[in-house]
């Protein structure tokens, strides 16, 4: 059945509706073949008002509806990921967004860490499924895509002469460098501890309640990192004789109150200065330049390079030498799943059988070694040349 004529508008252009929507052509022909074309979308079970919505334009909707709620910092993060997504592929329609496209994206993670390269696939992703979810595409162009593995974790178990110096110190940062060493608490989770509330000294405990985000190097209250963050931690002997007669924060600012993000920074450059200081025998200002001593005769300064999070990871490995299980060992860690605490423990593994694998070849080597020597001995002696 041939369709009816379009009225032609005072523009030149021509229109028809379908549920309350206007199509609009140059021709009566071209009006219909947009309402064709909205009428397939409707057929194929997406919602065909969203067909020419960009990825810009339904990340920008994503980031409202489902990361509203995050601090500014972890905000900023998604957008950085989404704008940088944008940069690779382009801001062409969602529903034109091939899996070539995502791993074009992808590719270009090549070179940095881990971490990253998997906050990027989970933020890409997340938006794709989303929008699944709404009918605006009918597949996640995600699936097929493969992330890069990117460059191993760059933080590190301190070293046991690093550990020693931290033993000795004095410095008023110390107490917390040591819920960060031998509880394995985050920055956030340190600085919001108040001992009074939340170490027990009868059961030997520390429990985590709240952690501090920064707003504009301002610190907030807030839940800690994951629900598994909320936790409660066994604590050590070494712990509880440095905690012991201290009382409210265990970090607190010279005010007293919770600590900036440029207040605990400049705390942690004090403390490894005076670290520094334990180990080279002086301070970095005055080392060399007292009188009587002869800088050009003295060692060469040792610089301390150790991170925050590196005591947190000197913490699981720890747990990992006393042979703690993985499921307790995420508890303790805060972890909300396995996975993390079981990349921590594999590598750990990995790095045990390796130097395990070089002492066994030292060991064969030198029972060779010894082997021969005797051998040769033994032969000589028999033939009276010893």
């Amino acid at each position: 059945m041939p369709r009816a004529s379009l009225k032609q508008r005072k523009d030149g252009r021509y229109k028809c509706k379908y549920k309350g929507i206007q199509f609009m052509g140059v021709t009566q022909t071209e009006a219909y073949a947009k309402l064709d074309a909205y009428k397939r979308l409707e057929a194929s079970g997406l919602r065909a008002e969203a067909a020419g919505v960009t990825f810009s334009q339904y990340a920008a909707k994503w980031i409202e509806t489902y990361k509203g709620g995050v601090s500014t910092r972890t905000y900023n993060d998604y957008l950085r990921v989404l704008h940088q997504f944008v940069k690779v592929v382009g801001d062409k329609p969602i529903k034109n967004v091939i899996p070539s496209d995502i791993q074009l994206a992808y590719n270009e993670q090549q070179g940095f860490s881990r971490s990253h390269i998997r906050i990027f696939g989970m933020i890409v992703n997340s938006v794709f499924k989303a929008a699944v979810a709404d009918r605006v595409i009918l597949h996640n162009p995600c699936l097929s895509a493969k992330l890069p593995k990117g460059k191993e974790g760059s933080h590190r178990a301190i070293l046991p002469w690093e550990r020693d110096l931290i033993l000795q110190s004095t410095h008023r940062f110390a107490p917390a460098i040591m819920c960060m060493l031998y509880a394995g608490l985050r920055r956030g989770e340190v600085l919001a501890l108040d001992i009074d509330r939340d170490v027990d000294f009868t059961a030997m405990t520390i429990s985590i309640r709240e952690a501090v985000r920064f707003e504009s190097n301002q610190p907030i209250i807030t839940d800690p990192k994951t629900e598994a963050g909320a936790r409660t931690i066994p604590m050590l002997d070494v712990l509880a004789a440095r905690l012991s007669g201290i009382h409210g924060l265990v970090a607190p600012s010279a005010s007293g109150s919770l600590m900036s993000e440029t207040a605990f920074n400049r705390a942690w450059e004090g403390f490894i200065a005076d670290l520094e200081a334990l180990y080279n025998g002086d301070s970095k200002r005055w080392y060399g330049r007292r009188n009587g001593q002869n800088r050009d005769a003295m060692p060469p300064w040792k610089s301390i390079s150790i991170r925050p999070h590196d005591l947190r990871h000197s913490y699981c490995t720890m747990l990992y030498d006393a042979g703690i299980d993985l499921k307790t060992a995420q508890k303790w860690m805060g972890h909300a799943d396995q996975a993390m605490t079981l990349r921590i423990y594999t590598h750990l593994t990995a790095e045990r059988e390796e130097a395990e694998a070089r002492l066994l070849r030292e060991r064969v080597n030198e029972q060779l070694n010894d082997g021969v020597q005797n051998g040769v001995q033994t032969e000589l002696k028999s033939n009276g040349s010893l």
